[in-house]
């Protein structure tokens, strides 16, 4: 009985190994946007020109990666590269791993998906910050919800801090790594559009 306990926790350790590994693995993995989200935001860029000032940048989120993958991306849509793929966070009540569950009703502290405008530049409760205001149906409360974009910071999660560096959970915004999200204020406040799939 013993033995097969002691098989049993070792095959357990090294499942886990295996998946830790995997997990940092993708990490530090870069991606590319899909073709479909890229070619939705070139679409997004003719259909909401009226609302962006920027015609050279989009910002693509594809929330169908979990929550440690580099699913943000600014992409130059003259050039068709990525400047920036970095992480990006989630409502942790849209889900642990992949976000899930989405809502445009305030206090509900969930993400948010849709066509959005990167608007003004300005700093807030955690740093130099960038408001947003959502374009559609599904997302027209982003700014009376204050979801916005901020630098990551240290979040409790059941009585557990997690450090900032590991956090990419929020209470509905879009939490960035703070060197990220300097070049991002630098590049696409005041116009830029962003969009968010899941």
């Amino acid at each position: 009985m013993k033995l097969s306990l002691k098989r049993i926790f070792k095959k357990f350790l090294y499942i886990l190994g295996i998946l830790l590994v995997g997990i940092i693995v993708m990490y530090f993995i870069p991606l590319t946007p899909s073709p479909e989200l890229v070619e939705l935001g070139k679409e997004s860029q003719k259909a909401y020109s009226d609302y962006t000032k920027n015609d050279s940048l989009i910002v693509l989120v594809d929330y169908n990666y979990p929550v440690f993958m580099k699913r943000f991306w600014v992409y130059n849509l003259k050039t068709e590269k990525v400047v920036l793929n970095t992480h990006v966070s989630h409502s942790w009540k849209s889900g642990l791993v992949f976000a899930t569950e989405f809502s445009n009703i305030p206090g509900s502290n969930l993400s948010s998906t849709g066509i959005i405008r990167i608007s003004e530049k300005y700093h807030g409760l955690y740093g130099p910050s960038l408001r947003l205001d959502g374009l559609e149906k599904e997302n027209d409360k982003i700014r009376e919800r204050a979801i916005v974009m901020h630098p990551l910071v240290d979040f409790r999660l059941y009585g557990i801090t997690i450090p900032s560096e590991l956090a990419f959970y929020s209470f509905g915004c879009f939490a960035l790594d703070t060197e990220d999200l300097d070049n991002i204020r630098n590049w696409c406040h005041d116009g830029t559009l962003m969009v968010v799939v899941d």
